[in-house]
């Protein structure tokens, strides 16, 4: 294949790493294999385009299917493959030869269709699936993230015979994309080779952290120039794999000070993020309720003690509540009140009500309101007083979830944890600038 693709040196050692996983695959030793490549590193010219050609001159029989993020580029494909075909001398045939369908005289070929396309069936012994995903715009769209990912396993997937291997390459754009999606769910079905540009710890070529793939045309010179191109969260998306910075975003991991007890003294927040639906299926994610409790210690420093977290449908949420607000009132009693987003529409805002005056026959002072303005410019005053280590976090298993859903922010599948510590610290800040000699002695 290599005399007939001459425009790269296809020894370099991730197109042999590469090449060693699609060997299985065309063995049947791995069925579906997803290969997480930084852009730029010639993974279309060898994974899509040169193992179709390697595939069809093998076996002209074979049927492939190709997909991209549209037709255009899935044709564009197509047509790349027929003219390696062409060269490597495999007779085609004359009576279906369009660029988005054609075949070997043998009866394999080439079938390409675009991201959303319908295809009534998926007559194929190889699928390779190239960028479902092609532009930022998109990758921010949770619309066009679910239209995506039903497509790739409602359309391609689920149609897909016992025979069928299935490879997929894609540059990394969101945490929710179909490579996240892919997995969150899947991971156990799938054999996946995760390449950065930039080698990570316990890399699989046995690189030193730092070093380039591909050194002799990707080197430390060129990625230095793509980090300041692309910024920090594009360069850790595209060129890392990593739908974000690997410190944190908004919020870095470094900022949050980490305190071994809960604070003995100041006012508490809880402030409350819900949600009312339930996980129904692997393929479900919906959002979670969430409640974070801030005290504001005498040092004037914030310390987040807890941030209890879950998804239930709407009675057993209210029922969780009403377990945690005891539990609050139990170790914190007189220190510690509630504040709740009321829920959208009258329904909503009812359903609000009701849970208030059950918090409240508990013994709970519970406030409502309505937030106002973007999420992310809610959080900049938690993530200003994090930067300046003004924040602790209190023991607890919630850290990590919560530090986790911290570096994602704004960009992450989930913002409950942060909106409701948010919303728990603006309490707070209020509360301590009406009533300083109260809680400040």
């Amino acid at each position: 294949m290599a005399e007939n693709r001459s425009e790269n040196r296809w020894d370099y050692r991730h197109f042999t790493a590469m090449q060693s996983v699609l060997d299985r695959v065309t063995a049947r030793e791995i069925m579906r294999a997803y290969f997480q490549v930084a852009i730029r590193h010639g993974k279309t010219e060898h994974n899509t385009i040169g193992y179709s050609g390697y595939r069809l001159d093998e076996n002209p029989r074979t049927r492939i299917l190709i997909g991209s993020y549209n037709d255009k580029r899935a044709q564009k494909f197509s047509r790349e493959i027929r003219r390696l075909a062409e060269a490597l001398g495999i007779p085609l045939s004359k009576d279906r030869n369009a660029v988005g369908e054609w075949e070997t005289a043998a009866g394999g070929g080439v079938q390409a269709v675009g991201a959303g396309a319908g295809v009534a069936s998926v007559n194929a012994d190889l699928i390779i699936i190239d960028d479902p995903i092609g532009s930022r715009d998109d990758a921010e769209s949770q619309a066009k993230r679910d239209q995506v990912w039903d497509w790739l396993t409602n359309d391609i997937l689920a149609r897909c015979e016992p025979h069928t291997a299935v490879v997929m390459t894609m540059s990394r754009w969101h945490q929710d994309d179909p490579a996240g999606r892919l997995k969150d769910q899947q991971s156990s079905r799938w054999h996946i080779l995760d390449l950065p540009a930039e080698a990570e710890e316990n890399d699989p070529l046995g690189r030193a952290v730092g070093e380039p793939l591909w050194p002799e045309l990707r080197g430390a010179d060129w990625l230095a120039e793509k980090r300041e191109e692309l910024g920090a969260y594009g360069f850790a998306s595209l060129l890392q794999g990593r739908p974000r910075p690997r410190e944190g975003g908004m919020f870095k991991w470094s900022w949050w000070q980490v305190l071994e007890e809960v604070p003995r003294s100041g006012p508490m927040i809880r402030y409350w993020d819900l949600a009312g639906t339930e996980p129904k299926g692997k393929s479900h994610d919906p959002d979670f309720s969430a409640g974070a409790l801030l005290c504001r210690m005498p040092d004037q420093r914030t310390a987040i003690v807890d941030v209890a977290r879950a998804r239930k449908s709407i009675a057993a949420r209210d029922q969780w509540l009403e377990e945690v607000c005891r539990a609050d009132l139990e170790k914190y009693r007189g220190r510690v009140k509630w504040w709740i987003e009321t829920e959208a529409g009258i329904a909503g805002e009812e359903r609000t009500q009701l849970l208030v005056r059950r918090l409240q026959s508990c013994g709970m002072a519970v406030s409502t309101e309505h937030p106002t303005g973007k999420k992310i410019h809610r959080a900049e005053p938690l993530a200003s007083k994090a930067e300046a280590g003004n924040v602790v976090l209190c023991p607890g298993e919630w850290r990590d979830a919560f530090r986790a859903e911290a570096a994602d922010f704004p960009n992450g599948k989930h913002d409950d944890q942060i909106d409701a510590a948010a919303g728990a610290d603006a309490k707070l800040a209020v509360r301590h600038t009406a009533t300083t000699s109260t809680f400040y002695v």
